[in-house]
């Protein structure tokens, strides 16, 4: 039986982060996704429905999941990608990635779906939400971890 790491082993583990957000962006981080992920729970009746958007956009909830998926996995995986050191270059790839999956999933491929354009926007502007959310934290949000460069 091989023995546990010793804490001086521990220590100069290497660590996979380069960047580390400031802790007001990641608690705004994680409000935006609450806020779409309640967003996505609208959907069926409940706490999370809202009335002033149904009479605003009364087809908004039959829409809203594709937004959410979207915006929920690219903001969530792009968050974690930054803090590696991910290149926007990349991640704008992986949203135009996401996007063109989107909208020929919607538009071309009528497995276990209907062919809606409307979901494909919505999914589209999740898409592009998460990305400039991206782009604030990227720019404004991460300070360099010491001896990472």
């Amino acid at each position: 039986m091989t023995e546990p790491p010793s804490a001086q082993q521990v220590a100069r583990a290497p660590h996979p982060f380069r960047y580390a957000p400031y802790v007001s962006v990641t608690i705004a981080h994680f409000v935006w996704l609450a806020a779409v992920f309640a967003l996505f729970m609208g959907r069926k009746p409940g706490v999370f429905r809202s009335q002033a958007i149904l009479d605003v956009a009364p087809a908004f909830y039959s829409h809203i999941s594709n937004f959410s998926l979207s915006y929920l996995l690219y903001a969530g995986v792009g968050f974690l990608w930054l803090m590696v050191g991910v290149s926007m270059r990349m991640l704008a790839l992986a949203g135009l990635s996401l996007a063109v999956a989107n909208v020929t999933y919607e538009l071309l491929l009528p497995l276990l779906n209907t062919r809606d354009p409307v979901d494909a926007v919505y999914g589209l502007i999740g898409t592009l939400l998460a990305f400039g959310w991206l782009c604030v934290i990227q720019r404004f949000g991460l300070r360099e971890i010491p001896g990472k460069t």
